[in-house]
């Protein structure tokens, strides 16, 4: 087997929720706070002057998907492909949505809508099935994490190659 096997672009969507123990905090996010210290084990690690924890959850996980990996670094990352975690609104997110039901729809302009991109091992440039996959499962993906993500959530996106 080649090396571009294991070696790719893999990319990330990560939602993030920070919650707080803080006695001033309303009560079911002091029990939420508790609740995770319980089911982590970390009771005796946090600490306790300052009892907050952050929570991350990979939302969405993409394979050498080069066009999505190319709008986020053009329409997040201001352009700078540099493998860093990166903040996303969801009205970015419903852009991206958009625009990927907008090429499920008009396959004959995915290349002006959301086009490939060459990299070090990010996959092919061709606008075949694995390409159109990867758009609608995106689609779908997005319109449920928007749908269905509570306020409090945040995202990220962040691609290793």
């Amino acid at each position: 087997m080649g090396l571009d096997m294991y070696l790719g672009l893999d990319m990330y969507l990560l939602a993030e929720k920070h919650i707080s123990g803080y006695t001033f905090v309303e009560p079911t996010e002091r029990e939420q706070y508790h609740a995770v210290l319980n089911t982590m084990e970390a009771t005796d690690i946090a600490d306790k002057d300052s009892p907050s924890a952050d929570i991350s959850v990979t939302a969405m996980y993409w394979r050498k998907q080069n066009a999505i990996h190319s709008w986020f670094v053009d329409n997040v990352q201001d352009g700078n492909d540099n493998c860093k975690k990166h903040y996303v609104s969801r009205e970015q997110l419903k852009e991206l949505r958009d625009l990927c039901v907008q090429v499920t729809q008009n396959k004959e302009n995915a290349d002006s809508t959301l086009p490939t991109a060459d990299g070090f091992f990010f996959g092919g440039t061709d606008y075949d099935d694995y390409y159109f996959e990867g758009i609608k499962e995106t689609a779908s993906r997005l319109t449920v994490l928007l749908n269905n993500t509570p306020e409090g959530w945040v995202f990220s996106y962040q691609s290793s190659w």
